[in-house]
């Protein structure tokens, strides 16, 4: 079977899908939804996916790292901090975040003089 023709087959297979979830929703009744839709049937669609769940997580974790950017969430964690020790926290947080998000760090803290 050729790429075509399996994709010509996923195709009806996923319309199949669907009339028979509208006679299942319709019998059901308006009381009754569904929760989620139908896993993802192609490649494609499976990629997509992944890539959208990868995009999420990401993201969550990127906003836990710039939470510990704050220097009212340092010195509640870490009150002995010094100013520089605080920002030096600060801005690794920051660049975590950052580098989580694929992006590069901006800026440096200067180091005591």
């Amino acid at each position: 079977m050729s790429g075509n023709e399996q994709r010509k087959q996923w195709a009806e297979h996923i319309r199949d899908e669907a009339r028979a979830l509208e006679v299942q929703q319709h019998s059901a009744g308006a009381s009754h939804t569904p929760l989620e839709g139908p896993l993802p049937y192609s490649a494609d669609q499976l990629a997509a996916a992944v890539a959208s769940a990868v995009a999420a997580e990401r993201q969550r974790c990127a906003e836990v790292a710039d939470s510990w950017s704050s220097e009212a969430r340092l010195l509640e964690a870490f009150g002995d901090f010094t100013e520089w020790e605080l920002r030096a926290a600060s801005a690794t947080a920051r660049a975590v975040g950052s580098e989580i998000r694929g992006g590069a760090a901006t800026g440096r803290p200067r180091g005591p003089k």
